[in-house]
């Protein structure tokens, strides 16, 4: 064997020694981060806690490891590693520190109040540590900490006042979970074990609800304005083109009746009032068929018996049925819209002329008499007819408000409502954070035009001023939350119809 062939062995020798020490101290590597697992570690560039898994993203750097809760976190922490290497050495810190674990703080996030543990998320910024209920909460912080920063400022401002809730403004303890749970000092629920929260005089002083403004936007808590509209309906319904015999015969009947009192005019006193008896009731007869008193009276002065009744000549006339419900918005001299099937593109307008007094018991209908504005041969007696009456709301007089179709009237959007049966309840905000249930009179449901949308709302007669804020998008969670509290039993008894359940007495352990 030569010299060079024994001088390559050797060296070939030498670079398998040399793969066998670094795939040696890789595999120490890999066991240490074995031996990581299940371990609790802080993500250097999100600042809360976790659990190490096998898929943990891990980066040595200056020979220490560094674990992360994202893949994203990893990236973002090679970029400049020093930025993040002070701020985990001191939330470590600060999590090993027996002294703050069990105080009790308030999240600058979600505002709630939490107690400090061990796993509690905590951030360091400008010198001070701010702890937070939850992962998420840290990581929103993060993303514009002045915000919540001058919040907490401005909240203890308005706090100052009052810094702590004495125990005397303690109403009582409730779950949070089981609200029918009142007791008289802190304690756990005996339903589900959980840490009861207080109810204070506060929240439940002049009937309001607070909530903050963390609570509000994830709620999705949504006011607008009450303000007044012109309110109108749109309705719809079947007509049928006149041909009405009886009206024509009572009306012959009436004049028969007019004419024979005049004939025994000067006779005997008897007489008289036998014919005058006779006239009252053919009068009487044409007004529950739909003929009111200017009518009647013209055909007292014309002494014309109107045959288009029966037969289209010089008017034309529809008679149509409105139901129950929507009787309160038909007027006398309405204006109606008349389609057909068999003239189809073709409109014809016509006025209401009368109403029938007298409501139909079968169908709930009260008929309409319509007079086209032109006479049309087009449309046959018996034809039907689409009617379409576009009505203007006018308040009852017995609410204060002239009665008047031209006025605005104070409106809410029908998703403002809830109904319990017997009350309508708005939520009406106040501000700074805080909401109160108002019961409401309304009158029946409209739709007033915002632009080029048509918005459903009720009229309120009563209960509501202009302007006031009211809810329209999660006043349901709004009177969920006031359960809790009590509110919605004192005001108005809970519009999600709840009943009071008794009170379940709480056992304490001493």
């Amino acid at each position: 064997m030569t010299t060079k062939i024994k001088i390559l062995i050797g060296l070939l020798l030498l670079f398998v020694a040399t793969v066998s020490v670094f795939s040696f101290a890789r595999s120490n590597e890999e066991n240490k981060v074995e031996l990581n697992i299940g371990d609790k570690a802080v993500c250097p560039v999100m600042g809360g806690e976790f659990t190490i898994t096998e898929s943990t993203p891990v980066v040595e750097y200056n020979g220490k490891k560094y674990y992360f809760c994202c893949p994203g976190c990893d990236k973002e922490f090679s970029e400049n590693p020093e930025k993040y290497i002070k701020e985990i050495s001191t939330a470590e810190e600060q999590l090993t520190d027996d002294d703050i674990i069990g105080e009790k703080v308030v999240c600058l996030v979600s505002g709630d109040t939490f107690e400090i543990s061990e796993s509690t998320p905590v951030v360091e910024y400008e010198g001070k540590k701010y702890y937070f209920c939850c992962p998420g909460c840290d990581a929103e912080f993060m993303k514009n900490p002045e915000k919540y920063i001058n919040q907490e400022k401005d909240e203890h401002r308005r706090d100052e006042p009052e810094k702590e809730k004495s125990a005397e403004e303690i109403l009582y303890w409730t779950c949070s979970m089981h609200p029918e749970v009142k007791a008289d000092e802190e304690g756990n629920c005996p339903i589900c074990g959980m840490n009861l929260i207080p109810v204070y005089k506060k929240d439940t002083g002049e009937g309001t609800l607070h909530l903050s403004d963390r609570a509000i936007e994830l709620a999705g808590i949504r006011m607008v304005p009450a303000q007044k509209h012109h309110l109108s309906r749109v309705i719809h319904t079947i007509g049928k083109v006149a041909y009405d015999p009886e009206l024509v015969v009572a009306q012959e009947e009436y004049l028969n009746a007019l004419r024979m009192m005049e004939t025994m005019s000067g006779s005997d006193e008897k007489s008289m009032k036998r014919a005058e008896s006779v006239v009252k009731r053919s009068q009487f007869k044409l007004k529950l068929l739909g003929m009111d008193e200017s009518e009647i009276e013209k055909v007292n002065k014309t002494r014309q018996i109107e045959s288009s009744f029966i037969i289209p000549e010089n008017e034309s006339w529809i008679y149509a049925d409105v139901y129950e419900s929507d009787i309160s918005w038909i007027k006398k001299n309405q204006d109606v819209v008349i389609t057909s099937i068999a003239y189809p593109g073709e409109e014809f307008s016509g006025r209401i002329r009368s109403i029938n007094p007298v409501l139909d018991a079968k169908t709930r209908s009260a008929r309409l008499r319509i007079q086209l504005t032109k006479a049309s041969r087009e449309l046959r007696p018996g034809m039907y007819v689409d009617v379409k009456i576009e009505a203007r709301y006018s308040v009852p007089q017995a609410t204060g408000y002239n009665r008047d179709e031209t006025q605005k009237i104070v409106a809410v959007h029908k998703e403002s409502i809830l109904s319990t049966g017997k009350r309508n309840i708005v939520w009406v905000y106040l501000g700074d954070g805080q909401f109160q249930p108002r019961e409401v009179t309304l009158g029946p449901e409209a739709v007033f035009h915002d632009g080029d949308r048509s918005v459903r709302c009720y009229p309120v007669l009563k209960g509501l001023e202009e302007n006031e804020l009211v809810v329209t998008n999660g006043n349901f969670l709004i009177d969920s939350e006031s359960q809790l509290t009590g509110i919605a039993a004192i005001e108005y008894g809970g519009a999600l119809g709840v009943e009071e359940k008794p009170d379940v007495p709480v056992r304490h352990q001493h």
